[in-house]
């Protein structure tokens, strides 16, 4: 006669002892092992942990992302003030000292303005300050050119600096007040010879005094959603008007 009989009945141990025994010849009994699965201590997430996990793992990202954006917004704000001002100085820089063998208002013995200069009206103006897509136009672009109006005629805000010394001659600084751009004529015969002072100048004006000139400039630039300006002035004392 064969029966079965369970040696081990510790439930804390994972293996089972079996001993199939033989009525007939108990010493022929075979000890049989079984494994059994037996819950572990160690339970898994529920799926209420899982659902708070994500929730607070939204809010850390929300909260990283609305950092981010609002880093970025003050990157591009501060680049942009920056770079108006760094207009608005090269400009003053540019008319009080020249461009390139140029000289500049800094070495004139003479110096006078004209405030009835006005923007040919056949000529169109190339918005770029606006349209991103467009650059500002070369300097001796025909959108830079201007023209003299009867006194009568209201003045659009464009003005011209006539200047000169004993050695390089006359120039022109012109402002054109419609197309925003400053340009120097390095030769007064030639409108091929005009170099760039300044773009985005949305607003200047210059007055004479006893010994010399003030200017003052407004530059104006928008990218995007931002938009910045920055104003410069400087009064240029004549040095060499003997």
């Amino acid at each position: 006669m064969v029966k079965f009989e369970m040696k081990n009945l510790d439930l804390s141990s994972q293996r089972h002892e079996f001993r199939i025994q033989n009525s007939e010849c108990p010493e022929n009994s075979v000890p049989l092992y079984l494994c059994a699965s037996v819950p572990s201590s160690r339970s898994a997430f529920t799926l209420l942990e899982v659902m708070i996990a994500i929730a607070l793992f939204g809010l850390v990202m929300a909260g990283t992302i609305e950092v981010y954006i609002m880093c970025n917004k003050l990157w591009h704000a501060t680049s942009l003030s920056m770079e108006t001002s760094r207009l608005a100085s090269l400009a003053i820089q540019r008319m009080v000292y020249g461009i390139g063998t140029n000289y500049g208002l800094r070495s004139a013995a003479s110096i006078s303005v004209c405030t009835n200069r006005h923007k040919e009206e056949y000529r169109p103006c190339i918005n770029y300050w606006d349209a991103l897509t467009n650059a500002p136009p070369a300097a001796n672009s025909s959108a830079n050119d201007l023209c003299l109006y009867p006194w009568s005629h209201p003045s659009d805000g464009s003005w011209r600096i006539t200047y000169s010394n004993a050695f390089e001659g006359v120039k022109y600084i012109d402002y054109i007040k419609l197309q925003r751009s400053i340009v120097l004529w390095q030769d007064t015969n030639q409108a091929a010879s005009r170099a760039s002072v300044c773009n985005y100048v949305i607003n200047s004006t210059v007055s004479n005094t006893l010994d010399g000139i003030i200017i003052e400039l407004t530059v104006w630039k928008k990218d995007g959603m931002f938009v910045s300006s920055n104003q410069a002035s400087t009064f240029v004392k004549m040095r060499n008007n003997f």
